[in-house]
């Protein structure tokens, strides 16, 4: 089932301006708590925003099932779901960047994806300080702020990129991540929702990530794939799938030759 984009998009942007938004600046201390870690962030934001989000988009899409990034906080066997039933879910990360939200930096945004049949089938990220929506639908290209995204020029500057690479184990901590570090131009990857629109609009040529959790990679995966990019395991080069990783390097590009050229340094 293919749901509107563009209504889905509108009710992603009027929840994040008034879940969201609204809070930004204003939180007071018993608004923020941490999960997994003193730098792990969670508010009331991001626990409003999922519940606006679940409402809405069950009623678009009543027989999908629902995970969101902090219902699994709650309970991890929910993403378990991903790999045992076929059905339809909706993959939501309702605030994606919170250390950015806490901290006033203009960087974090709202991110839903639609999995049918362990395929991403459609994919929203919302720039919430900027207003602007990246969308894109299996088959069907992407798009942001409406204007259809096309594939990168070719570089013909250093490739530059994000890191989130914390988790890395064993040998990809120890001899590929030195490697890679002397090759590539790279900064810290805070908010995965600027980090995929700017992939797809060519401002980044790449990603890598250690921590894959559907909910920060599903939908910025579908974009960068339908503007002819690649997201894939520099292990054994096999896709992306929406479960949850850790460990071994997540490659995501702006195109194939680039997602070559990184993996083979």
């Amino acid at each position: 089932m293919i749901v509107d984009p563009e209504k889905v998009a509108g009710l992603i942007a009027e929840i994040a301006e008034e879940e969201i938004m609204t809070r930004f600046g204003l939180l007071a201390e018993g608004d923020i708590d941490t999960k997994s870690g003193p730098n792990d962030f969670v508010t009331a934001a991001d626990h409003a925003a999922e519940a606006r989000l679940k409402q809405a988009l069950l009623g678009l899409y009543p027989g999908a099932a629902f995970i969101g990034e902090e219902g699994a906080a709650a309970d991890p066997s929910l993403t378990a779901r991903l790999d045992t039933e076929d059905g339809a879910f909706w993959i939501v990360d309702p605030l994606d960047g919170t250390r950015n939200f806490v901290h006033g930096r203009e960087e974090f945004g709202t991110i839903v994806a639609l999995i049918e049949k362990g395929e991403i089938r459609q994919g929203w990220i919302y720039a919430i300080p900027d207003k602007g929506c990246a969308i894109g639908s299996k088959g069907d290209g992407a798009a942001w702020r409406g204007e259809k995204l096309t594939a990168p020029a070719p570089k013909r500057t250093e490739l530059q990129g994000y890191r989130g690479v914390g988790s890395l184990q064993g040998k990809w901590k120890d001899e590929w991540l030195p490697r890679f570090r002397e090759s590539f131009e790279t900064e810290p990857a805070r908010c995965s929702a600027y980090a995929y629109i700017n992939l797809a609009r060519g401002i980044r040529d790449f990603s890598v990530y250690s921590r894959v959790y559907p909910w920060d990679h599903a939908a910025g995966v579908l974009i960068v794939r339908e503007i002819g990019g690649k997201a894939a395991y520099v292990a054994d080069g096999a896709p992306y799938r929406p479960r949850v990783e850790v460990g071994t390097p997540l490659l995501v590009t702006g195109s194939i030759q680039i997602w070559t050229q990184i993996s083979q340094s």
